[in-house]
């Protein structure tokens, strides 16, 4: 089952949100049979259930690494601590009201691009691969500018009035170091007006009231 992309549903059943679809998805790949000799992969695969355990996914990837640590780099070791990881992405994300994961802080962005890196690492399963480049896109888009509205018209009222009449001050007295002077200061709120009014998407995002 791919990490990405829609579930194929019964009528009727309840969609849930994206905080629980791709548990559901990680369970499904960490069911995937393992050969019942490999006792490696058994232990990670019981150290793995801890990564469903809500608040326990932190403990899940220590678990699977120290496996992994001691036993080698092997393709099934690699996917189970690979799920571990993405698991712990969900838990270090905020979940909206729809069950949609999201970025309200800059150490949930600094934590989630960190998580996909490794996960790229480890070369694991194609499904978690995409999953990881699909995050670090989702982190990019997240750390773009964005123009947030001016709480007050007044604000934008009173910058744009300074800024047209302030050089025809400068005119009117007949001074061209006052027009100058006007000129500058108008071009300076107008910058601070702007730096003022935009945040990174995931701090606007932060700040819009919950429906």
């Amino acid at each position: 089952m791919p990490v990405n992309g829609p579930i194929e549903r019964a009528p009727g059943e309840r969609v849930p949100g994206e905080h629980e679809e791709l548990r559901e998805r990680l369970a499904a790949l960490a069911a995937r049979p393992t050969d019942p000799a490999d006792d490696a992969a058994a232990r990670s695969r019981a150290a793995l259930a801890d990564a469903f355990v809500p608040g326990r996914a932190a403990t899940a990837v220590e678990r699977v690494r120290r496996e992994l640590r001691h036993t080698g780099p092997t393709p099934v070791l690699r996917d189970h601590l690979a799920i571990a990881l993405a698991a712990r992405s969900t838990e270090v994300r905020d979940v909206a009201e729809d069950g949609a994961l999201v970025i309200t802080d800059r150490g949930q962005l600094d934590a989630c691009r960190a998580l996909a890196r490794e996960v790229l690492d480890l070369r694991p399963h194609p499904d978690l691969a995409a999953f990881a480049a699909d995050l670090l896109d989702r982190l990019e888009h997240a750390e773009r500018w964005r123009w947030v509205a001016p709480d007050s018209v007044l604000g934008a009222a009173v910058v744009a009035l300074a800024v047209l009449v302030l050089p025809f001050v400068g005119a009117a007295v007949g001074d061209p170091a006052v027009t100058a002077g006007g000129v500058g200061v108008g071009a300076a709120l107008v910058f601070g007006w702007v730096l003022a009014h935009r945040r990174r998407r995931w701090a606007a995002d932060a700040r819009r009231p919950a429906p």
